[in-house]
């Protein structure tokens, strides 16, 4: 339709996304305003720890993007707690993660299948078993339904 418009995100990895002649710029990774340094600092040498000081969730997303779960899992020394599959059959485990504040905390690491890629979910640290942390993240015991 001619009266709509592009939509456009802010993306520039390795620089700013949007900058202005007077010299203010803006940073951002896929549509996620962040600050300098997580967007000029390379993957490889940007420090996984600052995940631990970042307040917003999709910035944290971005951080974890970019460098890759694995290599976070590494950083905050994962230690695999069980291993399993979710409801869908997909590989997962219960991770417990240092946060580096004398705190070990439960993690499930999952497949997201709408984009492919795995990612990490806090859960209760009650959680000791991947039943439990599966009952915590859906709030039941029971198992979802799968619409086809």
């Amino acid at each position: 339709s001619p009266n709509r418009k592009p939509i456009r995100i802010i993306h520039c990895d390795g620089g700013p996304a949007i900058h202005y002649p007077d010299g203010f710029s803006v940073w951002g990774l896929n549509g996620v305003r962040v600050n300098k340094e997580i967007a000029e600092t390379p993957a490889e040498k940007l420090d996984c720890s600052i995940l631990l000081k970042e307040q917003n969730a999709e910035v944290r997303r971005e951080i974890v993007r970019k460098v890759g779960i694995e290599r976070v899992c590494e950083k905050l020394g994962a230690k695999t707690i069980e291993k399993g599959v979710d409801h869908v059959g997909q590989p997962c485990k219960l991770l417990l993660l240092d946060m580096q504040d004398g705190r070990l905390r439960p993690y499930i690491k999952l497949l997201n299948p709408s984009i492919g890629t795995y990612h990490v979910e806090g859960v209760s640290p009650e959680c000791d078993t991947l039943e439990k942390a599966f009952n915590f993240r859906n709030g039941t015991k029971e198992k979802p339904i799968i619409v086809t």
